[in-house]
């Protein structure tokens, strides 16, 4: 609501009072002279007189009617916009810029745009920063629980016990615990070992620092740097609280609320379930890369070996992913055999672009597999021989 400013006499606008004292509406006209709002009845006759001052205008809404209210609560009522805008405008009443901003389809459009650069911002910048900001507060001890959790949500549902010799399982946890790493005050590392499955060779970084490492991976890699490698990549991930990070992220609300009261139990109780269809960001890839090579290098480990690690995991994925596209398009292919020659079958196509990706394009939808978690293999593979040189 505006002040009226002082005016000389206008041309009078037909209005509905309402005298706040009865319910019944009371037709007049409405005018402004000299430094007064005056209301008359058919007859001519003046209902009221008063100062502009003590008058306020309702906003302009669309087709609303606009209000004009008296000191004690009385109204009129105008619904004739032409007619009151002019009478406004002869009285040198001016709308705020809130009011044009409302009505006016070009700030409209400004304003629409800005809060699509702001949303955006606040996606890409804002909420990972938050996130970050949020896991880093995160107490060790309520991280190493969500981890217990989460190992054991995943052996009552995909993995199970490893197979692997116990030997076999110390002599690797030995040779990870003699590695020389970054400082990282909080995590207590322990190894894992369990038998894939539908997980296939992988290794796996839980909250906490619990590193799961399948008895295929194992086999795929034998014991040596270059395990160490894939180890020390969880570690990193572990280290810098990538996923925390990233199942913050896709919670926000949840994580803006914990970071601000205090309380995490609502927005982490759903960690082991989406630790396992977690993508890390190919920032998280990227600095989880350089702590394995920081770690290879300060004990004078090979990093091509980690790298040859990378390009047999996306082999293995890619062998993984055309057998899986065989199964899924074989009974469909085999009821409706394609025109010979003409046209490239869904088998074929996605065998080609299993070979050309090595399976993984970093935006899948295979969550049976963890290796989708791992997005631009062959740029980091690059990236490893090349510090590596």
């Amino acid at each position: 609501m505006q002040d009226i400013p002082d005016a000389t006499a206008t041309a009078p606008v037909a209005a509905t009072y309402f005298d706040g004292r009865s319910s019944r509406a009371h037709r007049v006209m409405l005018s402004i002279e000299g430094r007064d709002a005056v209301l008359r009845d058919a007859l001519g006759t003046v209902l009221r007189r008063a100062p502009l001052a003590s008058l306020r205008v309702s906003e302009r809404v669309k087709r609303a009617p606009r209000l004009v209210t008296f000191a004690d609560g009385a109204f009129c009522e105008v619904t004739d916009h032409a007619a009151f805008a002019a009478l406004l405008g002869a009285s040198g009443h001016r709308e705020g810029w809130v009011v044009r901003a409302q009505n006016s389809w070009r700030l409209a459009l400004l304003s629409v745009l800005g809060l699509a650069a702001a949303l955006l911002l606040g996606y890409f910048y804002v909420l990972p920063w938050g996130a970050g900001m949020v896991a880093r507060s995160v107490p060790p001890a309520l991280e190493a629980r969500l981890g217990e959790a989460t190992l054991t949500s995943i052996d009552q549902g995909l993995l199970m016990p490893s197979a692997l010799p116990q030997a076999q399982q110390q002599r690797i946890r030995a040779d990870f615990a003699a590695l020389e790493r970054p400082a990282d005050p909080g995590h207590e590392y322990k190894i894992v070992f369990r038998h894939g499955g539908k997980l296939g060779p992988n290794a796996l970084a839980l909250p906490g620092g619990t590193i799961v490492v399948t008895d295929e991976l194992v086999k795929l890699t034998g014991v040596g740097p270059g395990l160490m490698g894939v180890l020390a990549h969880e570690a990193g991930h572990v280290a810098e609280r990538h996923g925390l990070q990233q199942i913050l992220q896709a919670s926000a609300v949840g994580a803006l609320a914990a970071y601000f009261f205090g309380d995490y139990s609502t927005v982490l109780a759903g960690v082991p379930a989406a630790i396992l269809t977690l993508r890390y960001s190919r920032d998280h890839e990227r600095a989880a890369d350089a702590y394995a090579v920081e770690v290879m290098q300060r004990n004078h480990l090979p990093v091509s070996a980690f790298a040859d690690v990378l390009q047999a995991l996306e082999d293995a994925h890619a062998r993984q992913a055309e057998v899986q596209a065989a199964k899924a398009d074989g009974g469909s292919e085999a009821s409706a055999p394609a025109a010979s020659g003409e046209r490239e079958t869904k088998r074929e196509r996605r065998s080609r672009r299993a070979a050309e990706d090595g399976g993984n394009d970093g935006d899948g939808d295979d969550a049976d597999s963890f290796f989708s978690t791992h997005p631009l293999t062959r740029e980091r593979i690059e990236a490893l021989r090349a510090a590596g040189r």
